[in-house]
């Protein structure tokens, strides 16, 4: 288990997990090479743009209540984050807590004399404007590709900082060139929240009966948390909006998940290693299926396996008949996946629950393990690989959507279901509807099955439009091009 809090840099993702971005074939095959230790990466002789660890690390930490976020990077590096600013006041506040503002970030706008002389006077005139601005009661410092390469000591100014201003200032490496995988940034923000709230806490043996969900965002919880009530347990939200107090309360907790490996293995690891407070990773709550494992596991770990079984009875006694009315419209519709790891797995086993085929499922990438302290315990893909004999045609790219459109033309699916990335539009095009899923508490558990289905149903009876587009669309793409595999830039050899 690779965690340690006295790090100031954390290993990326390919080489602390093992995690890769290149691959095709069944899953069952990837799976197992993933148990054994023996899953190796493909490289591309050509690749399209991607996401970046960088962008992901600053959205997470701004994301949190009472902070301040330090770009140390050109003013580019930060653009994007006009998105997460916009839409996090529409975000729904823990019960009692106060209304949702926009985040906080400043760019220290590094440019071409900065990379010759240095800008860590800058760095540090922009943290004193981000105090005396807002007042926050901690400051991430996030680092760039650019602060890297031209070597800026950001450790140095942040404990300068934290003397002067009497707040934790905590680096968050943000640099994208060091890992292929945009969510070694949700590990940097793992990380610094940790060093900034965590450490040096004590750990408790007297444990409080809660549960800690780490994922992007609380929507959802007014509907879990009564479930979790059913077996004794509060339920802890270290999402968007969450306080430094909701990070010590996760610490004295029983038990921790996340809403994928992706977004909260590292969090969910220090809170486990540091604290003694179980993770739980091998069943995720999407589905009916994957609900019930996951609930019974915490009911049997907390002593209320009993409680346990009455309250996901009483769930499926409320919403399984309306999914099996459902289910009869969707039997033999053929669906297409183009989603983050888990979740893209955690469709795919949910799809066939409801009664469809998926002919293929594309990954943004492959965790073999996740940051956990028993290794015996295998991630959700493989779980459900082993468990419930998935397999199905799979590859992985980190958002390669020329790939991704290549996939999409090869198999010509009923409906195309995504998240981020817009790989959607691709299916769109084609005269193909595309879903845009949901992730987190919002689909945990029957409901969200239910919920779910009422989606799917609505894009098959709503697709005239996307079928009129598809028939109109002449494509910008060279006839080579379209005529391409999808694999066909693979090198032979995987490394």
């Amino acid at each position: 288990m690779a965690i340690d809090l006295n790090w100031k840099t954390i290993p990326a993702r390919e080489q602390r997990l093992g995690s890769i971005t290149g691959y095709d074939g069944m899953l069952l095959d990837m799976a197992t090479q993933g148990c054994q230790g023996c899953l190796k990466d493909k490289r591309r002789d050509f690749q399209t743009a991607s996401s970046c660890a960088h962008h992901h690390l600053i959205n997470q930490l701004a994301g949190l209540r009472d902070v301040a976020v330090v770009d140390h990077a050109p003013i580019g590096c930060v653009g994007s984050q006009v998105f997460f600013s916009s839409g996090r006041a529409k975000t729904e506040p823990p019960p009692g807590a106060p209304p949702m503002e926009n985040v906080r970030i400043l760019s220290s706008g590094l440019n071409e004399p900065d990379t010759i002389f240095g800008a860590t006077e800058k760095l540090k005139d922009t943290v004193r404007v981000a105090y005396e601005r807002h007042h926050p009661r901690e400051i991430y410092i996030a680092t760039s590709c650019v602060s890297a390469v031209i070597g800026e000591d950001v450790e140095s100014v942040a404990t300068e900082m934290s003397e002067e201003l009497g707040i934790p200032v905590v680096v968050g490496a943000g640099e994208g060139l060091r890992s292929k995988i945009w969510a070694s940034g949700f590990d940097a923000y793992c990380h610094a929240a940790s060093l900034a709230r965590l450490k040096g806490k004590a750990p408790t043996e007297n444990k409080k009966p809660s549960i800690s969900y780490v994922g992007f965002a609380p929507m959802g919880r007014r509907h879990i948390e009564p479930l979790f009530r059913r077996i004794g347990l509060d339920l802890i939200c270290l999402t968007a909006s969450a306080s430094i107090e909701d990070f010590q309360r996760a610490a004295e907790s029983v038990a921790t998940w996340g809403q994928c490996g992706a977004q909260s293995s590292y969090l969910c690891g220090v809170l486990e290693k540091e604290f003694g407070v179980k993770y739980f990773q091998s069943h995720l709550p999407y589905g009916g299926i994957g609900f019930e494992r996951f609930f019974l596991d915490i009911a049997r770990f907390v002593g209320r396996e009993a409680d346990g079984k009455q309250a996901i009875e009483e769930e499926k006694a409320k919403y399984l008949p309306k999914i099996e009315k459902i289910k009869q419209k969707l039997k033999g519709k053929k669906a297409l996946i183009a989603m983050g790891a888990s979740f893209a797995y955690e469709y795919t086993r949910i799809l066939g629950e409801l009664g469809m085929e998926v002919m293929h499922t594309v990954a943004y990438h492959y965790d073999p393990k996740l940051d956990n302290l028993h290794p015996e315990e295998r991630v959700a893909a493989a779980t459900d690989v082993f468990e419930l004999k998935l397999n199905v045609p799979t590859s992985v790219n980190d958002a390669q959507q020329q790939e991704t459109n290549l996939i999409v033309k090869k198999y010509k699916p009923d409906i195309v279901l995504s998240r981020a990335h817009e790989a959607g539009v691709f299916a769109q095009l084609q005269g193909i509807p595309a879903l845009d899923a949901e992730i987190g508490l919002i689909v945990m558990g029957y409901r969200g099955l239910y919920r779910f289905a009422v989606l799917l149903e609505e894009a098959f009876q709503t697709n005239n439009l996307v079928k009129k587009f598809g028939k109109r669309y002449v494509s910008a793409f060279s006839e080579l091009y379209e005529s391409t595999e999808p694999f066909q830039f693979y090198r032979e050899e995987s490394i």
